[in-house]
């Protein structure tokens, strides 16, 4: 509820991560590009240690916790919830093809390890 839908599409997991990273006083440019593309944007600390409050952004294809791919052409994004004592990760994550708004997904530290975490403002 309250979610913007201005420079990023409705339900997309780009909508998503920029809309859940302003509950938390976090910002990230209006216009990132599409999920793989925010791990290349200019201005933004970008690093392969998980990042509590952080965006994890997935290349094309890669694997989603090995549950499923990123889109191969687009990839993924998602908010980093919270990091367990295990260095598992808690993401929540939104997109056209889930049933619900809104999902969470664990990845384990080995699957977090793989990863790109964009630090936002």
């Amino acid at each position: 509820s309250g979610y913007l839908a201005t420079s990023y599409e409705y339900k997309q997991c780009t909508w998503f991560t920029w809309n859940r990273a302003k509950d938390f006083g976090i910002t990230f440019g209006m216009y990132m590009g599409n999920g793989a593309d925010w791990q290349h944007q200019a201005g933004y600390t970008v690093t392969t240690t998980p990042t509590l409050h952080s965006a994890v952004s997935f290349s094309g294809g890669q694997t989603v916790g090995g549950q499923w791919n990123a889109d191969p052409v687009y990839g993924h994004v998602a908010f980093v919830e919270g990091i367990h004592s295990d260095g598992s990760v808690l993401i929540s994550q939104s997109g056209t093809g889930f049933s619900a708004v809104y999902t969470f997904e664990v990845l384990t530290k080995a699957q977090a390890s793989q990863l790109h975490y964009v630090i936002g403002k």
